[in-house]
């Protein structure tokens, strides 16, 4: 590999590492500043990364195999490899708040794929066609994220459009690629996008795409809540001395016709108002499945960086396994507390929410 002269000597065996250095780079400003998907810092950074790597791609492509040129080649795979390295991680981030971990584990597995396949596929990049397909996943990814915030509304009508414009955005990219030989795989990368965007669809009608841009802020179980001013007061039982992390109730002690309280802080942004709801489950050990003793709905709006706050309640307890979810209209999980309810007394301590 050739170098320029102006590069230092013992700078050089290094550079094949460079690209490695940005995807890390990359991720770690994320995780250090990636915060909330309607803040005009983030969504500034996320574009310049699309705007960066597209770049890179129309540079690459234009870059003619028989040329010697490799300083400029590394450095456009360096900044492919930052800017897709940074997507990703972000992307990621923003979507790890929204939903729970393991009932979004396949569509969080998605994005951490690509975050590593980026790296260990590196070599394929010389493949216009992995290049678009990995730029429009990522692109797809942050459509579903931003245009419910600029719609200030989720539901599938907005997912639908945000599949339209990610879609849109890629035809416009195609559109500048028109040198041989890519022209001739036009129709093989299109088909690709097609699987892409039919895939994406499929786990959002069957809840695998987690519910952005809300975000579960808090959950807890609780004997009782009162609103104070700005604030809310709950009580739950006082933990074991080496459970100091604990601040709602794992166990819940009842007596008859005691209600149980669920409380949840939602995070939306600001100027967006749904709907969402509190799903009570009860497990049967018979049947080995939770069964839905309520369904009890209320709206929220957004802004609140510590979220939403809105708790219901059920008189229906009796011992068992319970869970009280936190769900879209649409049955999309935001997060969920589980909890055990066993006959008894117990001792409280009051928390401030």
């Amino acid at each position: 590999m050739l170098f320029s002269p102006h590069i230092p000597h013992w700078v050089q065996p290094y550079l094949r590492f460079f690209p490695t250095i940005a995807l890390i780079a990359g991720f770690i400003i994320d995780a250090l500043t990636i915060n909330r998907p309607d803040a005009l810092f983030e969504n500034v950074v996320i574009l310049g990364y699309l705007f960066l790597s597209a770049a890179a791609i129309l540079a690459l492509q234009a870059h003619s195999p028989t040329e010697q040129n490799e300083n400029r080649r590394l450095l456009l795979l360096t900044a492919l490899q930052f800017s897709f390295g940074s997507l990703a991680s972000a992307l990621l981030i923003l979507y790890a708040h929204s939903g729970t971990f393991a009932g979004n584990a396949i569509f969080i597995g998605i994005l951490t794929s690509l975050l590593v396949g980026n790296e260990l596929l590196r070599s394929k990049y010389a493949r216009m066609h992995l290049r678009v397909i990995i730029w429009f996943t990522l692109a797809l990814t942050y459509s579903t994220l931003i245009v419910p915030v600029l719609l200030n509304s989720i539901g599938t009508f907005v997912f639908i459009v945000s599949v339209l414009v990610a879609l849109s955005v890629l035809i416009t990219l195609l559109s500048s690629i028109t040198r041989d030989p890519f022209s001739h795989e036009r129709r093989n990368i299109r088909l690709s996008v097609l699987l892409i965007a039919v895939f994406f669809s499929m786990l959002y009608f069957t809840h695998l795409i987690p519910p952005v841009p809300l975000a579960l802020k808090h959950i807890g179980i609780y004997h009782s809540i009162e609103r104070d001013g700005n604030s809310y007061l709950a009580t739950y039982e006082t933990p074991r001395w080496y459970e100091f992390w604990r601040s709602t109730n794992e166990v819940f002690h009842y007596t008859p016709n005691t209600p149980v309280f669920c409380f949840s802080a939602v995070f939306a942004p600001r100027n967006l108002k749904t709907e969402i709801r509190h799903r009570w489950e009860m497990y049967d050990p018979e049947t080995e499945k939770w069964n839905t003793m309520a369904r009890i709905p209320f709206p929220i709006s957004g802004g609140r960086t510590e979220g939403f706050r809105g708790y219901t309640q059920t008189t229906q307890i009796r011992e068992g396994l319970w869970r009280c979810s936190v769900e879209t209209s649409r049955g999309s999980l935001i997060g969920r507390s589980t909890f055990r309810a066993e006959l008894g007394s117990a001792v409280y301590v009051e928390k401030e929410l």
